[in-house]
């Protein structure tokens, strides 16, 4: 990851943070207890939110309730040419919290308590994508904006924040984060990546992308 990648995530993340922050917050308070789990794979979590990212970009109504930008409205026509049916692979990609607390500069805040240090590392992973997409432009970025999707529920097998990457042989990739919250509840948040030059083709490509900070990245194959 380049300087101007860096600075632009200094400069866009306080925003990203209060909005993906209220929208988080949100969707985790609206999670079941933990006796209305269902038995679903973040794999499968994250594919049922691919679907309805799809159905979004196809869907022409529903582009016009949120955009009435010829610009944008092609970006999205473009993105809907895309075959979402089944991933060529998917990737977990897990950043660790030194890095990314680094990387937006948290080392600055004094007398920081743990639970808001928590919160602002939740809030830039949340929008570390958000960050790589306003490098393909704002036409681009207002896209992705309109076609993002997310939903909430419980999961007994979610361990810590992560991000999968659904990459397609003829297809946008779609990254979507998941965010733990209190009694297993997960927030998860879906967004079509648009950065060409975020190659993702392989573990070793998304590590070199990556080259300036610590992540860990494998492969997530579906369960049988």
């Amino acid at each position: 990851m380049d300087n101007t990648m860096k600075k632009s995530v200094r400069n866009v993340l306080v925003g990203l943070i209060i909005v993906f922050g209220l929208i988080i917050v949100l969707s985790l308070s609206a999670c079941s207890n933990k006796g209305n789990a269902e038995a679903k794979s973040l794999y499968e979590q994250g594919l049922e939110i691919v679907r309805l990212m799809s159905e979004m970009t196809q869907t022409e109504g529903y582009v016009d309730v949120y955009t009435g930008n010829g610009e944008v409205k092609a970006v999205i026509q473009s993105i809907s040419a895309g075959d979402y049916s089944s991933p060529k692979a998917v990737y977990a990609i897990s950043v660790a919290d030194d890095d990314l607390a680094a990387m937006v500069e948290l080392n600055r805040l004094d007398n920081v308590s743990d639970e808001l240090k928590k919160f602002l590392l939740q809030r830039s992973r949340s929008a570390l994508m958000t960050q790589i997409n306003s490098m393909s432009g704002v036409e681009n970025l207002a896209a992705t904006s309109v076609c993002t999707a997310g939903k909430s529920f419980v999961s007994e097998n979610a361990a810590e924040d992560v991000i999968y990457l659904y990459t397609y042989e003829n297809a946008r990739p779609i990254a979507v984060t998941f965010t733990i919250g209190e009694n297993q509840a997960v927030s998860a948040t879906g967004m079509f990546v648009m950065y060409d030059g975020f190659t993702c083709g392989s573990v070793a490509e998304i590590e070199s992308f990556f080259s300036d900070i610590t992540v860990n990245v494998s492969e997530v194959l579906p369960e049988k």
